[in-house]
Formats: structure tokens, sequence, C-alpha cells
């Protein structure tokens, strides 16, 4: 399996390079940027890629804890896609991590940066529009890809739609930069997305392969239903998951029910354990 891109000097230095940030993203002097070069030594035509980077020494940026806290999140997802590249990750996309100085100074300084082809996200597909056999597949290849990335030792610990892709046919994570051991003492501060956060979470519990369970759980909700979860404020989505969350799936999909009440289960004792256990439900309960 090849995970890496091949980029010379000359054809990053000759790229267009154009921010993509979202506004309420990507925080803390992290940048997007979309680009078109062509892959030389891959043998490929100009294509799509995106470089992701930390910048540094911007005194106008947030206050130093946080640019502290941002830098160290961005070295650890460097960190953890070369581990996870030296362990055959099938569920990388091909990347490469490169020491550059292609974006001009006005954009500040970044000593390093990651670059990833273009891939569609997974979940901007229409579930309406596909059979019951290809969702249970791409469902099946997801669950997959996290199973692998948790036999490997870690928690995705950042489980939403965007973060599910697919490239030469096969479904990809990105976004590693809150990726947790599994095992490990958990870090100080909670860092999460309410919209996705496991009632435990709420009451000061760690994160763990059950609370990214149950975040996929809700990725796979609001992608059949075609409908997002609403709440106004921190509190009132603790109240949603802790108490009124209510799963009821088009009839279309009502097959997905049984597992998805397993998933969201709000006491961790009644939910699925693992995403081995996703699988085999997938495989052996979807008609």
């Amino acid at each position: 399996m090849q995970n890496t891109l091949q980029f010379n000097e000359q054809a990053l230095q000759s790229a267009q390079f154009v921010l993509k940030t979202k506004a309420r993203s990507l925080s803390f002097g992290r940048r997007l940027y979309q680009f078109q070069a062509a892959a030389d030594g891959l043998g490929e035509a100009p294509a799509l890629f995106w470089l992701k980077g930390q910048r540094y020494s911007d005194p106008s940026s947030s206050p130093v804890h946080h640019s502290a806290l941002a830098e160290a999140g961005f070295q650890h997802e460097l960190s953890l896609y070369q581990a996870l590249q030296r362990q055959r990750a099938g569920f990388l996309l091909p990347f490469q991590i490169i020491q550059t100085d292609c974006l001009s100074s006005a954009e500040g300084l970044y000593p390093q940066a990651l670059v990833l082809p273009d891939a569609p996200p997974l979940f901007s597909l229409d579930p309406w529009q596909l059979s019951m056999a290809q969702i249970q597949a791409l469902l099946l290849q997801a669950a997959d890809a996290l199973d692998q990335l948790a036999q490997l030792g870690w928690l995705h610990a950042d489980i939403k739609q965007e973060h599910f892709v697919q490239h030469a046919g096969q479904v990809r994570l990105i976004d590693l930069e809150q990726a947790q051991p599994i095992h490990a003492p958990p870090p100080p501060e909670l860092s999460a997305t309410p919209r996705y956060m496991a009632p435990e979470l709420f009451q000061g519990q760690p994160k763990s392969l059950q609370s990214d369970v149950y975040a996929f759980g809700i990725v796979l909700y609001e992608w059949l239903t075609g409908q997002r979860l609403q709440a106004l404020h921190y509190e009132d989505w603790a109240y949603l998951h802790c108490q009124r969350l209510n799963i009821d799936l088009p009839q279309q999909f009502r097959c997905f029910q049984p597992l998805l009440l397993a998933m969201l289960a709000k006491r961790k004792s009644q939910r699925m354990r693992d995403f081995s256990q996703v699988k085999t439900r997938l495989i052996t309960e979807i008609a």
C-alpha cells in the first residue's frame, strides 16, 4: 500500500494556494489551503490537493496558551501520521509532510505542513439515492477504518461527518489532531464537539471506544435522517444527549434502527463496546 505523496520542491513552489479555512474551524493560527499542481513522480495529471499548516509566531493571533495547545495538536497529528504510515494503516489518505516556505510571508510562518489529495466527503452522498447494499458497504468501510485505528491502539476522539472521505474506492479518515491512545491516561482537558458527545462525557468521564461508537452513531443518524441535531448551548446539548434524544429513522432505513439504538444507548453498559461489534451487526443484521 502506498501512503506517501511525492511532491518535489519545484511542484510546490509553482502551485497556486487558495485559503479555504472555515471561519469557525482550524483556529489559533491553523490554515487549510487548496492548490493545484502536477503530482511529479506519480505520473498523474494536475489535480487538487490540500495543504494543512500551523501558523507560528503571529503576535496578533490567539493567546499564548491557546497557540501552544494548537501547535502541540498539530505536531501530534504529524507524528501520528508518520507512526501510522510505518504500521501500513490503510485508512489514511496518501500524504506528505513537508518543510515549507511555499506560502507568502504575508500569510505567516509555516515551518511544516501536511499535504493530502483532495477527496470527496463520504457523507455528502445522498442515502436516498443508494441501495441498502450500497449503504451497508459504505458503513462497513467506515466502521472498519475506525476499527483498524482502534486495533493499532488509538481513538479518533473527534468523529464527525466531515472526517470521513473517499479515495481510491475506499473510506479514509482525516483530522487526527485529537486522536489519543486507548489505554493511556486521558488529556487533562476535554476537547469535544457537543453535537457528537456521548452522555458520559457531559458527566466528566474520559473519551473511550464507546464514546467514539456513540459519535459515529450520531453521524449515521444525521446522515440517514437528513437532519442535523439542534441545540442552543452546551447545557441544551447535554440535555439532548443525556435525556431527550429519540432515534426514529425513516421507514426506508428502519433496518438500521436496532443498530443505531445499540450505538446510541445512553448508558455505556448498554452500548456497543467497539467497532468490531458495529461491523458484525452490519454484516449479520442488515438485509
